[in-house]
């Protein structure tokens, strides 16, 4: 069965996976960046196709977007999910953390068209806004990441059907930090998700030591489970 690794909006390819990408080699495909903005409509095809017949899939932040719509098109080929700190703020509208989320990244969204607003305030919101400290970027480096957000379609415009967790096994793994990943993980967990609290590593949960064991006996009780 593969594994595929999907990237949120940073790093893509093995590089947004280093822990699971030294633990897995060649076990698991490690998707690279096919839009400047991560568009499920660019993104989801690829993945399917990665993850033919069937396989486990693992996604970060916004990659998590394209992961369970993958998952609720193609039931067939998701043997099961994980996702890390999903941004599904469209589900937890009203939710304290996800309205004042919501009240930080929309301003940024709604100028990223305005030649004034400049590349590091855009990236350096955008940071601050999703818990990430801001980065020290090379002039290209900056460019580059601002190139993706000004073609980022935010999270609460794409439409999630997160009863989908309760037809494919989910692990939901987030920090900890009652956050909106907090607040999108305990409603999933409503919806029949499993969920996982590795502290320490701010939003980047797959960076703790013990991410890629969790995520294996994962895969190991739903292939079990299966088998039955």
């Amino acid at each position: 069965m593969s594994i595929v690794f999907l990237h949120g909006t940073g790093s893509a390819g093995p590089k947004a996976w280093p822990l699971q990408a030294a633990a897995l080699g060649d076990e698991a495909h490690f998707v690279r960046r096919v839009h400047d903005g991560d568009h499920p409509d660019h993104v989801q095809p690829v993945v399917i196709d990665a993850l033919a017949p069937r396989g486990h899939l693992v996604a970060h932040s916004y990659g998590c977007v394209s992961a369970v719509l993958a998952a609720t098109e193609r039931p067939d080929v998701v043997a099961s999910l994980v996702l890390c700190e999903p941004p599904f703020v469209g589900l937890t509208a009203g939710w304290p953390e996800t309205d004042a989320h919501v009240a930080a990244l929309a301003p940024l969204f709604e100028r990223r068209s305005d030649p004034t607003f400049t590349d590091l305030e855009l990236s350096a919101g955008f940071a601050t806004a999703v818990g990430m400290p801001v980065p020290d970027f090379t002039p290209d480096q900056l460019a580059r990441s601002a190139a993706r957000l000004r073609a980022f379609t935010p999270a609460w415009l794409i439409a999630i059907d997160p009863t989908i967790v309760g037809r494919v096994p989910t692990l939901v793994v987030t920090s900890g930090t009652r956050d909106i990943y907090d607040e999108v993980a305990h409603l999933l967990e409503g919806h029949g998700a499993t969920r996982l609290v590795l502290p320490g590593h701010g939003h980047r949960v797959q960076d703790h030591p013990d991410a890629t064991a969790a995520f294996r006996r994962f895969w190991g009780s739903t292939t079990s489970a299966e088998a039955q």
